[in-house]
């Protein structure tokens, strides 16, 4: 893979980098309480852990809709240019569907536990939210150095005005 992060990038694209660097600083508080949760013990942990149930929560919201635009926007304007047997697309989506799993488990089982939740199921289902920080991560960076540039490259000038249409049909949050 080449890194063409140096590229001038159209405005659509930029709006998708725009809303990584967000979806990067969400990232950033959860995972720093899934720090706290780590390294910390007793009663206090279970008030972490609702504090980042709630973020995880907000979160899981923003990254949707960055996902939906991305999938229904993106990815189609860009598989057109993509010869038969190049997965690039199909691996980003597979990629959201992992981090999107993440963070449902996470969700799903913050809720079975309920307000029984103790310090041993906070330990064990906050991995979740840190495989999805992990998965996340790695695919952002992925888009920016790879996807983003290869798309600004091979998109043709009304497909980037598409883009831009689509990305305001959907509006980030």
């Amino acid at each position: 893979m080449m890194d063409n992060s140096n590229v001038e990038l159209c405005s659509p694209l930029k709006q998708l980098i725009d809303e990584h660097v967000s979806l990067r600083a969400d990232m950033d508080l959860f995972y720093e309480i899934t720090e706290e949760i780590e390294y910390d013990s007793g009663p206090s942990v279970v008030q972490l852990f609702l504090k980042l149930y709630q973020q995880i929560l907000a979160f899981n919201d923003k990254l949707k809709t960055h996902s939906k635009r991305e999938e229904e926007g993106l990815f189609p304007l860009i598989s057109r240019h993509l010869k038969k047997n190049d997965k690039t697309i199909e691996e980003m989506e597979c990629e959201h569907k992992k981090a999107d799993q993440h963070l449902q488990d996470f969700l799903t089982e913050a809720d079975k536990a309920g307000s029984t939740i103790d310090e041993s199921d906070v330990q064990w289902i906050t991995v979740y939210a840190v495989q999805a920080h992990a998965t996340l991560i790695q695919h952002f960076a992925k888009e920016e150095k790879v996807l983003f540039p290869m798309a600004e490259s091979i998109l043709s000038v009304d497909e980037k005005e598409e883009l831009q249409r689509l990305l305001q049909a959907y509006p980030y949050r």
